[in-house]
């Protein structure tokens, strides 16, 4: 997957980032990076570490939108705003976070910086790719039964690693704040695969067997 400083060097993303009048932070796990309130304009770009960008319902309920690693983005302009729940980027990971404004990557450069062109270019292919990710996503959580999502996920991740055996990227609490089902009830599901020799499975490794 493309990220967002590929063809930079190391000379010229300080230049930029400069140019860019980017800011930068640490947080610790648990710490809050962002939350979509009002009208932050700022993109974040994590440079170290691991963070998950997360829905809480009026109810408190918890949906794990996006797992984010090193060269993930966030911001308003990379999710979607909810009008029934907060939407928060968490740190589970201790991060480092490169924040740029909106507005200084929409301005001309003054110096016409070539790299200013390639951080565009990298932006609107990020984007695309987003959008087809989030497309992946919507079909897993439409299929009609909690079977059919669990199968729907491991083959996307199956595909992803490449391999019918793989970890899952995060616990199965997560999985199940991610697939926005029970946590015991997908537990259930998975034990009913197990038996019906769909998958196997054992605490974050998956095995695929089969697709049905």
């Amino acid at each position: 997957m493309k990220k967002i400083f590929d063809g930079i060097g190391k000379t010229e993303l300080i230049k930029m980032l400069k140019c860019f009048d980017a800011t930068s932070r640490n947080f610790k796990s648990g710490e809050t990076i962002m939350s979509y309130f009002g009208q932050n304009e700022r993109m974040g770009i994590i440079i170290s570490g691991e963070a998950e960008v997360i829905k809480y319902d009026i109810d408190g309920n918890k949906t794990i939108l996006e797992r984010l690693s090193d060269g993930g983005m966030f911001g308003r302009l990379f999710t979607y705003l909810s009008e029934d729940g907060e939407i928060s980027v968490i740190c589970t990971q201790s991060c480092d976070v490169v924040f740029i404004d909106r507005q200084s990557i929409i301005k001309r450069c003054e110096n016409a910086c070539e790299y200013h062109s390639i951080f565009i270019s990298n932006l609107l292919d990020i984007l695309s790719e987003r959008s087809i990710q989030q497309s992946t996503r919507i079909d897993i959580l439409s299929q009609r039964t909690l079977k059919r999502k669990l199968i729907a996920y491991f083959t996307m991740e199956a595909k992803k690693q490449g391999k019918r055996s793989f970890t899952l990227p995060f616990s199965l609490s997560s999985l199940a704040d991610f697939l926005c089902v029970d946590r015991s009830a997908m537990l259930r599901e998975m034990k009913n695969m197990r038996e019906e020799g769909i998958i196997a499975s054992h605490a974050k490794q998956i095995r695929l067997l089969k697709t049905e």
